[in-house]
């Protein structure tokens, strides 16, 4: 009987689902499903793979959504578990996170069939039955990318091709430095204009993230702003971790364009960056190193503790973000409560409360249980023990992989739908 294994469609969206099937199998077989996707990093290809086991039904077919996977990397009826399960292979270097440099490029994933219930071990060197490929975009073909070097600016936007006007969003990501483009090349998939701001570590921008000037981003906002193909009313920032605290300061301090913020894992404190406004030094909370403390996994560190002064601080402390001199900005905020890196949830939690307090009602928190920091686009690699240039060393983020994947799967189409009614809008509502 000839195997067959298929994938439908070929080609899609990273963040949309495939049909995986099995057939011509023997009726109630055992076989095991591989996946495997490898990344061209500067160090060299780094390998990822995850695989599930399956008995096919009496016709001899497994499909994949339909069916309960025993063992793997994942168990259980899941869609699109061989893609957010994939993890290093053995022998790749410990802390590697799975992350996209080329958004031009698919990212492509193999699959294959084996006989039997096969570990990782055993399907490096197992027989293969049958052989699908799949291509995952992050850059829709509807999508064009322009390069940004305007002044100081740096960095590329993504848009829908035509003129437009579309939303605005500026994209950030955290103490990693340089461009990162995945979520914004995503964003502008699903109809929206995202600037991936670079703001340390890329081109001649500074090298260190505690060279940065507030005014730089009110720069990228004005700029942003200012494009034809933007709509007028106002534009979101987007930002994870260390660019979460620059959504909120930006939101804070240049009030009049910013209309939608959304934090990933954030902080309402200014912590970690020596920050500049007007040449002079905002207050911040600086990292605590003799707080870095073992992870629970060997070789890694737990920062969760680096922040406990945190705790202490007072409602009038200039370290605060004064996120209540925006108040026509919606702000979203996404946390993960099994948060390894820092107490994300309790300081969204404080920024709403000090909203509340000046009387703003212009918040709304998604927080999940068994999310940790990166909470990213869904379908793709979860990372969790991954090497943090803030700590030198790697890192426990936090969570699980399925936690990761679910939080992933439920905040990414109601961040993108958030931004599509609150930027550009000529008249916000509170």
């Amino acid at each position: 009987m000839h195997r067959l294994l298929s994938v439908t469609p070929p080609s899609s969206l990273v963040d949309s689902k495939v049909t995986i099937r099995a057939t011509g199998l023997e009726a109630n077989s055992f076989v095991t499903i591989r996946s495997v996707s490898k990344q061209e990093m500067p160090s060299g290809v780094v390998k990822y793979e995850g695989h599930a086991h399956y008995i096919a039904d009496s016709t001899g077919v497994v499909s994949v959504p339909d069916q309960i996977s025993l063992g793997g990397t994942y168990t259980g009826a899941e869609t699109m578990g061989l893609f957010w399960s994939m993890r290093p292979s053995p022998g790749q270097r410990f802390g590697v996170r799975y992350i996209v440099k080329d958004v031009t490029k698919p990212m492509i994933v193999h699959l294959s069939l084996h006989r039997g219930h096969l570990n990782t071990e055993a399907l490096q060197t197992a027989e293969v039955e049958a052989t699908a490929t799949v291509k995952r975009w992050y850059m829709g073909q509807d999508v064009e990318r322009i390069t940004v070097r305007c002044g100081r600016l740096r960095g590329s936007v993504f848009k829908p091709k035509g003129p437009g006007p579309f939303p605005g969003v500026i994209d950030m990501f955290g103490s990693v430095g340089g461009l990162t483009e995945f979520r914004a090349a995503m964003l502008a998939s699903h109809g929206l204009v995202g600037y991936a701001l670079p703001y340390f570590r890329y081109d001649d921008l500074p090298q260190h993230m505690w060279d940065l000037e507030l005014e730089y981003f009110m720069e990228a906002v004005d700029w942003l702003s200012s494009q034809p193909f933007v709509k007028p009313g106002g534009i979101g920032l987007v930002g994870v971790s260390l660019g979460a605290q620059m959504v909120l300061a930006t939101a804070s301090h240049f009030p009049d364009k910013v209309k939608a913020a959304v934090t990933i894992n954030g902080c309402h404190v200014n912590t970690m960056v020596d920050l500049k406004l007007n040449g002079e030094a905002l207050p911040f909370l600086p990292f605590d190193l003799y707080n870095v403390r073992p992870a629970a996994t060997e070789g890694a560190q737990c920062l969760f503790h680096s922040y406990k002064a945190i705790y202490d601080i007072n409602e009038d402390d200039p370290r605060i973000y004064r996120i209540e001199n925006n108040r026509t900005c919606q702000y979203l905020f996404i946390a993960g409560e099994a948060e390894a890196a820092w107490n994300s949830c309790h300081y969204a939690q404080e920024a709403m409360r000090r909203l509340a307090r000046h009387g703003c009602h212009n918040y709304q928190l998604l927080r999940y249980p068994d999310a940790g920091h990166l909470i990213e686009i869904p379908y793709a690699p979860v990372g969790i023990m991954i090497y943090s240039h803030v700590a030198g060393s790697v890192v426990d983020h936090g969570g699980t992989v399925r936690g990761m994947a679910k939080a992933s799967e439920d905040s990414w189409p109601k961040m993108v739908m958030f931004l599509h009614t609150h930027c550009g809008r000529d008249k916000p509502k509170l």
